[in-house]
This record gives structure tokens, C-alpha cells and sequence, in this order.
């Protein structure tokens, strides 16, 4: 036998009993249900992460929804109230009995709307403000939650 056939003569034997085949296939499955399992459970951890992460946001959105109809509500009211004060206001002037009487009742009024709106001025900021810093640190607290099922899905 020449030295080519005695090497080819044990995987001849081999291919011919299934051995060979066999060992690798059986690797072969072995290495695609590891990573599949291995995917999978990447996979899981990923749709968790943003699964908390849509949590947070929709939180944040519904915070920052419910402040702004607060706010346009408070406006409405604010509005009302102004138009009301107003127009007392005119009903007072008309009853005045001297110029006087007229510009003091005008004065006062000036002085209750520019003190009334710097309030609401300020409460509306710092309402506003408030609701940024909640939706910040919920987007901030969504984001590092998330941080590690990235981590681990990569």
C-alpha cells in the first residue's frame, strides 16, 4: 500500500461507519442550541430593558400631559378671573362720584392685576420646572435601568 492510501484508508473506514458524520453533526447541533439559547436569552434581556424604558417614557408623557392641561386649565381660570376684576372694576368706576374716586378705583385695580399675574407667573414657572426636572430624572432613571440589559443583550 502506498502512503497516500494508508492515510485515506481510516477516514474511508470511518466516513463508512457514520463515525465521523455522526461526532459532527452531533457538534454541530450542540454549538447552534447553545447559541440560539444564548440569543435568546440576549434577546430577552433587550425586550426587558425597553420594556422599562417605554415604561419611564410614557410616565414622563403622561406627567408632562397632565401639567400642560393643569396649566391651560389655570390659564382659563386666570383669564376668567381677570375678566371679572375688570369688569367690577369698570362697574366701580362707573359709580364713582368724582375724577378722583375714578383714578384711585383704577390704580388699585392696576396695582391687584400686576401683582396677582406676577404670582401666577411664578407659580406657573416654577410648576413648569418642577415637571421638567420630574421628566429628566424619570427619562435619567428609565436610561440607567436600561443600561445593564443592554449591556448584557450585547
Amino acid at each position: 500500500m502506498t502512503a497516500t492510501k494508508k492515510a485515506a484508508a481510516p477516514k474511508a473506514e470511518a466516513k463508512e461507519s457514520g463515525i465521523l458524520n455522526a461526532d459532527m453533526t452531533k457538534g454541530a447541533r450542540e454549538y447552534v442550541a447553545r447559541t440560539a439559547a444564548s440569543v435568546k436569552e440576549r434577546n430577552d434581556s433587550a425586550y426587558e430593558g425597553v420594556t422599562k424604558l417605554n415604561s419611564g417614557i410614557e410616565k414622563t408623557m403622561s406627567r408632562f400631559v397632565g401639567g400642560y392641561v393643569g396649566m391651560m386649565g389655570e390659564m382659563a381660570k386666570a383669564a376668567h378671573d381677570d375678566m371679572a376684576k375688570a369688569l367690577t372694576t369698570v362697574e366701580k368706576m362707573a359709580a364713582a362720584k368724582s375724577f378722583t374716586e375714578a383714578a384711585q378705583t383704577q390704580v388699585d385695580f392696576y396695582r391687584d392685576y400686576a401683582t396677582t399675574n406676577y404670582d401666577r407667573a411664578q407659580t406657573v414657572v416654577a410648576a413648569g420646572r418642577d415637571m421638567i426636572n420630574e421628566g429628566v430624572e424619570t427619562i435619567r432613571e428609565g436610561a440607567s435601568d436600561v443600561l445593564p440589559f443592554v449591556k448584557k443583550a450585547a
